[in-house]
């Protein structure tokens, strides 16, 4: 019988699975949106039960829609947005707060005090991150120090803290495994990324127990075994979703890039094997630690990418279907002279503003939403040109290409905006699901299908090409409007 490689995808607005069979080719995907909950501005949460739930149904379903027998599944892989924090009852197997989300700013003003202190030197050159309430540690902070229950559960023994890997981990091997992979790890904030340990300088600085931390392994692991689904199958892969689709990029080498353009949108660059620190507010994260090999990255993070796209969808009912986007822009008026900003949830890389707040300049009579849809595509570009100037400086090597993927890149216009504003070739993959390829690989080369890395990058094929459609003379005067767009913008809400 054929057997297969199950990935779970868990993203910020929906949770998925995708069946691959043994040469990485995409058999079957299922799909489920999950509520988004904003009680407060700047606050973002997820019911993380609602998430275990939806992974539970859609693993189930994906095996009855493909008539599987579990021993046909080979192993499971788990890719899953980062920095999203739960703090759970081992007792009970409940959540005991909602999970607060990588996008929550509501820790910005204890951000701020531990920066006063200059705390953010200490942090970067432990963790190799920028001082941000993006990361774990000042949203564990915040439920030890707001939910009545957390001490209690604690003194009990009882409280266990994981990103959402370590939670659906947890929940898929009923309580057997509680771990993480070494990518998610180095996204909470209080973890040494050279050392390889949970910090225990950074524990005592936000108060944070170690007894409710998971253990840290490598990427590709025997992560446990689950029993729910009508036999054993084994979890071989675990990586969080930027580092699992720079993956499934192939993107081993030093120098190479990839983009992912989903709800935000987050471009790496592998710096090699040695950990150096960014002098133009990247982060430098773990990229991978495959069988012994650890490879580091430079990272800069657009908090809102796809999700504006969402916005315009949702709130401004500009559109029914967001692939209608792409359509749109074309019809947009070249005259009017629209720029957003759609800082939602504050700005990321490379400026780290969590208080800024979306603005729209340029807006006349004429202004259509097809003008305010281009601004908003166009933004995404600029804002990654930002991002792609300061990898640059910090590793002194220039790019000329940049792989992407994500929902986003389906769109055209998109891609050639991208491509111009930044003036670099833009490469499109064959498979665009490069996230759960990525975790898909890492699960295979546990269970022996793949031998090494050097199998993925013959895997991996090009799709289609952007290249810069304009001169670099025309670009100069928008980059400089948008360049004084950011500071007007970060001048009216300091």
């Amino acid at each position: 019988m054929k057997k297969y490689i199950l990935s779970i995808d868990q993203g910020t607005t929906s949770s998925r699975v995708v069946l691959y069979d043994n040469k990485f080719n995409i058999c079957s995907i299922v799909q489920k949106e999950f509520k988004q909950y904003f009680p407060k501005d700047g606050w973002v949460e997820h019911d993380a039960l609602e998430i275990w739930k939806d992974t539970k149904f859609l693993i189930s379903k994906l095996i009855k829609k493909n008539r599987l027998n579990p021993f046909q599944i080979i192993s499971i892989g788990i890719t899953n947005q980062r920095e999203t924090t739960v703090l759970w009852n081992k007792k009970t197997g409940k959540p005991i707060n909602k999970a607060i989300v990588w996008q929550d700013r509501r820790t910005s003003d204890y951000c701020k005090k531990l920066k006063n202190f200059k705390k953010d030197i200490l942090i970067q050159k432990i963790t190799g991150l920028v001082l941000d309430p993006y990361f774990s540690a000042t949203k564990i902070k915040w439920i030890l120090d707001n939910n009545p229950k957390a001490k209690k559960i604690l003194n009990e023994n009882n409280l266990l803290f994981g990103t959402i890997d370590s939670w659906l981990l947890w929940n898929l091997t009923q309580g057997k495994s509680h771990l993480t992979d070494i990518t998610n790890a180095s996204r909470t904030m209080i973890f040494d990324s050279k050392k390889e340990e949970w910090s225990n300088t950074l524990l005592r600085l936000f108060n944070i127990p170690k007894s409710i931390l998971p253990r840290v392994v490598e990427n590709a692991y025997n992560f446990g075994t689950t029993r729910l689904f009508g036999g054993n199958i084994e979890i071989g892969g675990m990586a969080g979703d930027q580092q699992s689709a720079t993956i499934g990029q192939a993107c081993f080498n030093t120098g190479q890039s990839k983009s992912t353009y989903g709800t935000g949108c987050f471009l790496l660059m592998n710096i090699g094997n040695k950990f150096k620190s960014s002098s133009n507010k990247l982060l430098t994260t773990v990229a991978y630690k495959i069988k012994g090999k650890k490879m580091y990255c430079y990272e800069g993070s657009i908090f809102v990418a796809g999700s504006a796209i969402q916005w315009l969808r949702d709130k401004m009912s500009f559109f029914k279907e967001a692939n209608k986007s792409d359509l749109l822009y074309s019809k947009a008026n070249l005259e009017e002279n629209i720029t957003f900003v759609p800082a939602l949830t504050g700005l990321g890389a490379p400026y780290w503003e969590p208080n800024v707040r979306g603005a729209i300049f340029g807006i006349t009579r004429n202004t259509s939403k097809e003008d305010i849809i281009k601004a908003t595509i166009d933004s995404l570009s600029f804002q990654t040109l930002d991002l792609i100037k300061a990898m640059q400086k910090d590793s002194k090597i220039k790019i000329r290409e940049m792989r992407v993927d994500g929902g986003m890149i389906n769109n055209n216009n998109f891609l050639q905006s991208l491509s111009n504003v930044t003036q670099i070739k833009i490469i499109k993959p064959k498979n665009i699901e490069t996230t759960s390829l990525g975790v898909a690989y890492l699960a295979a080369l546990n269970s022996g299908i793949i031998k090494n890395t050097k199998q993925i990058e013959k895997l991996w094929k090009q799709n289609k090409i952007a290249n810069p459609k304009i001169s670099k003379k025309k670009l100069t005067p928008l980059i400089k409007k948008w360049n004084k767009t950011i500071k007007v913008l970060i001048t009216l809400n300091s």
